[in-house]
C-alpha cells in the first residue's frame, strides 16, 4: 500500500503524485535510517514532508530538476538522527549520507540538495550565508533552502498542536498549507493505525 494514497487523490496533489512514487518507493527501498525506531522523525516523517515539499516547488513552478532536488533532501534529512531530540549535526551527517550514495550508486549528486540536507537543522541565517557563500549555487539554491525548511515545518504538528509558529514560514505557499499539513498528519496517523 503506498504510504498516503488516500491523500494523493486530492486533486491538489495530482500534480506531483507520480514524482511523490517515485521518491517514496526510492527511499522505502533503499534509504537506511539510523533510528528506525524514533517517534518524531520517522521515514512517515518524511513522507509528509517529501509530499509537501513537492506541492510547494510546484506552486512556485520549479522545473523538474528543482523538484527532485527537493525529493532528494526529504527522503534523506532525518536519515542520520542519533536521538530525537534537536541533534544539531544530523542535517551535516546526513548530507554525508546522501553524498557518498550517491558516489557509490552512481547516481547524479546535486550541490543543492546536499546543502539543504546539511543546513536544514541549522538556524536560517547560517544556512542562508553558506548557501550565498558557495560560487557553484545559485540564488534558486536559497528559495530551495526556504521551501525545503516550510516543507519540513509543517510536518511540526506531530509534535502537537502548537508546535508550528506560523510566523517563522518563509513562503506564502507555506501559509496557504497550513490547514493541509494538519489533515495531512491526521490522514497518514489512519493509515499506520
Amino acid at each position: 500500500m503506498m504510504f498516503l494514497a488516500n491523500v494523493l487523490n486530492d486533486p491538489v496533489c495530482q500534480p506531483i503524485k507520480k514524482p511523490y512514487e517515485r521518491w517514496y518507493t526510492f527511499m522505502e527501498e533503499t534509504i537506511e535510517f539510523w533510528l528506525p525506531d524514533s517517534v518524531w522523525h520517522t521515514k512517515t516523517h518524511c513522507a509528509r514532508v517529501l509530499l509537501l515539499a513537492l506541492l510547494i516547488g510546484h506552486q512556485k513552478g520549479l522545473s523538474e530538476e528543482e523538484k527532485d532536488a527537493l525529493g532528494m533532501a526529504a527522503v534523506f534529512h532525518d536519515s542520520r538522527r542519533l536521538d530525537d531530540g534537536i541533534d544539531k549535526g544530523h542535517g551535516s551527517r546526513a548530507a554525508e549520507y546522501y553524498k557518498d550514495y550517491c558516489r557509490e550508486h552512481d547516481l547524479p549528486y546535486d550541490e543543492q540538495t546536499y546543502y539543504i540536507t546539511y543546513y536544514h537543522d541549522q538556524d536560517d541565517s547560517l544556512g542562508l550565508s553558506e548557501i550565498k557563500k558557495s560560487s557553484s549555487l545559485s540564488e534558486r539554491a536559497v528559495l530551495l533552502y526556504q521551501i525545503f525548511k516550510d516543507a519540513d515545518a509543517l510536518d511540526r504538528f506531530r509534535l502537537g498542536p502548537d508546535a508550528l509558529d506560523v510566523n517563522f514560514l518563509r513562503t506564502e505557499e507555506a501559509h496557504r498549507l497550513v490547514d493541509f499539513a494538519k489533515d495531512l498528519l491526521r490522514k497518514s496517523s489512519e493509515t499506520n493505525a
